[in-house]
C-alpha cells in the first residue's frame, strides 16, 4: 500500500495579544501505517532488531530461566516434590503413606509398644516373658506349647503376621500399604527407577530431562514483524509476532526441537515526564503462544506438557524485554521533530511540541512551534501578530499530512532580506554575464531607453551603459490567494548612467513594488521556493531628465531584475527551509499544496523512513540462524 502525503501552505493571522510572540504555528498528521513504516525503517537501521533478537541466539538466558523454573517452588518438579505436591503429600506426615506408617497409624499402631503386637512381643508381654531367661522355654516351644500355639499358623501372633491376618494384609501386596508401597502402586511408581520420582537419578526420570533441558538454545529467532493499533486519548498497543526455534539435547533420548510461535501485545501510554520530553510507557505486556511443536525421542507426556508450561512462563521473560526496546525506538521517533536545525548561514530554526499528540484511532496529530533564529540567535519576528493555529483539512485513508502557516517563508524572507540578499546593483556587464533578453545585446544602456524616455537624448546624446541600484523598503509580505503563494517586495531603485573615468550619474529614481510568484517545493526534507517576478508596479521618485510615463518602464524594469536580480535572491534562497523531523520520513519529490479560505488544492506524493534505500521497511520473515 503506498503512503502518501500532503503537504500544505496556510494563511491566517491573529492579532499581537494571542499567542506567544515569534513563535509560528505547525501541525501534522500521521497516519499510522506511515508510523509503522517508520519504526520499521528504524529497527532496520545498522540491523538494529537483527542484533536485538541475534544476542538471543545461541546464548543460555533460556536454558538458564527454564532451568530455575522447572526446579522452583513453583515449577513442575518443585510442585511434584514440594510439600504440597503429590509426592511430598503422599510421604509427609499427613500423607496417606506417611499416616499409615506414623506413629498414629493403622501399621505403626499395631507394630508400637502400646499395641497389641507389640505387647504380645515385649519384654513384659507373654511372649517376652516365655522366652525370658526363666521361661519354660522347652517345653512352650513345641508344637502344641503356648508359645508355639501363638506363632503356629492359627495362633494369635501368626494370624496378625499371616497374609490374611490384620498386619499381613496391611503390608501385602493386595494391602492398602503394600499396595502403596509396590511397583505397581502409586508411591512405588512413583519412587521405582521408571516412575517419576524415583527415575529422578535415572535415564527416564524428569529431573534427568532438565538437566537436558538446561541445554536448550535458540537457534533461529524470525525476525519479528511489528503492527501498531492507535488507542484513542491513551496511546498505542504494539504487537510483535515472531517464530522460534529452541533446539537441545534431551536425557529422555534423542534430539530435542521446539518450534514456537509467539505473540507479543504490549499496552503503552503516552506520557510526558518532568523535563517535558514525550515518551510510551508500557502498562502491560503479554504473550500469547501458538503452536509449540516438540519432537523429542521417546515421548514422556509429563515432560511435554511441563516443557509447555514452563515455555509459556519463560519466553515473555525474553521477549517483553524486545517489545520494550522496540518501544524506545518510539519513543526516540516522538522525540526527533524537538530539534535545532541549521539555516545556512542565515540562522536556524527551533521546532517544539506544542502540546501533547493527539492519538486517534488511524492517526497521531502533533502540534509544533517554530522559531527562526539570525545568526545572532535572536529570534526573528515580522511584527505582523501572532499566527493562527493550523488546521488541517480532512485527510484521506492511508494519507499523511503537514501543515506550515505562511509565515514560515515570511519569516525566512525577512532574515534573507537581513543579510542584504534583496539588496543589490546591478551593473551592464554583469547583466550580459548573466544573459539579457534576447534580441537584446546590450539592455542596460542609455540607447535602450531611447524609444522610451525620448528626452534621455537632450541629456545624454551618447549612448552609455547603465546601473540599476535596487534597495528594499521593508521585508517581503508573503500571501497566499487561489491557490498560489505570492511574495511582494517594496524597494527603489535608482537608475544611473555610467561615463567612464566619471561617478555614475544619477537619471531617475522608481519606487516599485515587486510583486514575485513563489513556487514552493520539497526536496532533501526542506522546503524550497523559488522566485519570479509576477507583475511590477512604479511609482516616480526624483528625476534628472523631468516627469517620466512610469508606465513604459515598468517591462524593462521587470526584464532587468528577472535576469539579474532574481538569480542573486534565488541562489541565497536555495539553502532550503529544514522541515521539522516526523518519525524520520522522507518528503524528497513531494509537491505542495497551497490552502487559503477552504481552496484546496491537492497533490500527494509518496514518503519513505529515511533509512529506507527504496522500499517502504516492513520487516517480515528475515530469519536469524546460529552460525
Amino acid at each position: 500500500m503506498s503512503k502518501l502525503w500532503a503537504v500544505f501552505l496556510f494563511c491566517g493571522l491573529l492579532t499581537p495579544s494571542q499567542g506567544l510572540l515569534g513563535n509560528i504555528p505547525l501541525v501534522s498528521r500521521l497516519d499510522k501505517d506511515a508510523v509503522e513504516n517508520a519504526i520499521a525503517g528504524s529497527l532496520a537501521k545498522d540491523n538494529f532488531l537483527q542484533g536485538l533478537v541475534g544476542g538471543l541466539v545461541g546464548g543460555d538466558q533460556l536454558s538458564s530461566l527454564i532451568g530455575s523454573s522447572l526446579l522452583g517452588g513453583d515449577g513442575p518438579v518443585g510442585g511434584l516434590l514440594g510439600g504440597d505436591g503429590p509426592v511430598g503429600g503422599l510421604l509427609g506426615g499427613n500423607g496417606p503413606v506417611g499416616g499409615l506408617l506414623g506413629g498414629d497409624g493403622p501399621v505403626g499402631g499395631l507394630l508400637g509398644g502400646d499395641s497389641p503386637v507389640g505387647g504380645l512381643l515385649g519384654g513384659d508381654g507373654p511372649v517376652g516373658g516365655l522366652l525370658g531367661g526363666d521361661g519354660p522355654v522347652g517345653g512352650l516351644l513345641g508344637g502344641d506349647g503356648l508359645v508355639g500355639g501363638l506363632l503356629g499358623g492359627d495362633g494369635l501372633v501368626g494370624g496378625l503376621l499371616s497374609g490374611d491376618g490384620l498386619v499381613g494384609g496391611l503390608l501385602g501386596g493386595d494391602g492398602p500399604v503394600g499396595g502403596l508401597l509396590g511397583r505397581d502402586g502409586l508411591v512405588g511408581g512413583l519412587l521405582s527407577g521408571d516412575g517419576l520420582v524415583g527415575g529422578l537419578p535415572g535415564k527416564k526420570g524428569l529431573l534427568s530431562a532438565v538437566q537436558g533441558l538446561t541445554g536448550l538454545k535458540i537457534v533461529n529467532f524470525t525476525l519479528p514483524q511489528i503492527t501498531l493499533r492507535f488507542l484513542p486519548g491513551i496511546g498505542l498497543q504494539l504487537n510483535l509476532y515472531t517464530q522460534l526455534t529452541i533446539d537441545g539435547g534431551s536425557a529422555a533420548g534423542g534430539l530435542l526441537r521446539v518450534q514456537v510461535k509467539a505473540n507479543v501485545t504490549a499496552r503503552a501510554r503516552l506520557v510526558q515526564d518532568a523535563s517535558g520530553a514525550l515518551k510510551l510507557v508500557i502498562e502491560d505486556c503479554r504473550t500469547l503462544l501458538g503452536d509449540i511443536n516438540i519432537r523429542v525421542g521417546p515421548k514422556v507426556p509429563v515432560l511435554d506438557q511441563a516443557l509447555k508450561g514452563v515455555l509459556g512462563n519463560t519466553l515473555p521473560k525474553l521477549l517483553c524485554p524486545v517489545v520494550n526496546t522496540v518501544l524506545g525506538v518510539v519513543n526516540s521517533l516522538l522525540g526527533t521533530v524537538t530539534s535545532v536545525l541549521p539555516l545556512g548561514a542565515l540562522g536556524n530554526l527551533q521546532y517544539t511540541l506544542g502540546s501533547l499528540p493527539v492519538i486517534g484511532d488511524k492517526s497521531i496529530q502533533q502540534d509544533l512551534n517554530l522559531l527562526v533564529r539570525d545568526a545572532a540567535g535572536n529570534v526573528v519576528d515580522q511584527g505582523l501578530g501572532q499566527v493562527a493555529p493550523v488546521s488541517l483539512p480532512p485527510a484521506a485513508s492511508g494519507v499523511s499530512q503537514l501543515g506550515l502557516s505562511q509565515t514560515v517563508l515570511g519569516a525566512v524572507l525577512s532574515l534573507l532580506r537581513g543579510t542584504g540578499a534583496f539588496d543589490t546593483d546591478i551593473m551592464a556587464a554583469a547583466l550580459s554575464a548573466a544573459g539579457s533578453i534576447p534580441g537584446q545585446d546590450i539592455l542596460l544602456s542609455t540607447s535602450a531607453l531611447r524609444s522610451l524616455l525620448p528626452q534621455l537624448s537632450t541629456v545624454i546624446p551618447e549612448s552609455l551603459p547603465l546601473a540599476l541600484q535596487v534597495r528594499s523598503a521593508g521585508a517581503p509580505v508573503v500571501s497566499l490567494r487561489n491557490g498560489k503563494a505570492t511574495a511582494s517586495v517594496a524597494a527603489s531603485i535608482a537608475v544611473l548612467a555610467q561615463r567612464p573615468g566619471s561617478p555614475p550619474q544619477p537619471l531617475f529614481t522608481l519606487d516599485a513594488d515587486i510583486n514575485l510568484n513563489v513556487s514552493p517545493s520539497l526536496s532533501a526534507n526542506k522546503l524550497q521556493a523559488t522566485l519570479a517576478v509576477d507583475s511590477i508596479t512604479l511609482r516616480q521618485g526624483g528625476s534628472k531628465i523631468g516627469n517620466i510615463n512610469v508606465s513604459l518602464l515598468e517591462r524593462w524594469v521587470k526584464d532587468v531584475l528577472e535576469a539579474a536580480y532574481l538569480p542573486t535572491i534565488n541562489k541565497a534562497l536555495s539553502v532550503g527551509i529544514p522541515l521539522p523531523n516526523l518519525f524520520n520520513m522522507n518528503f524528497e519529490g513531494a509537491n505542495v499544496d497551497v490552502v487559503d479560505g477552504g481552496y484546496i488544492r491537492t497533490l500527494r506524493f509518496r514518503a519513505r523512513t529515511t533509512s529506507e534505500a527504496g522500499g517502504y521497511g516492513q520487516l517480515r520473515g528475515l530469519p536469524l540462524t546460529q552460525s
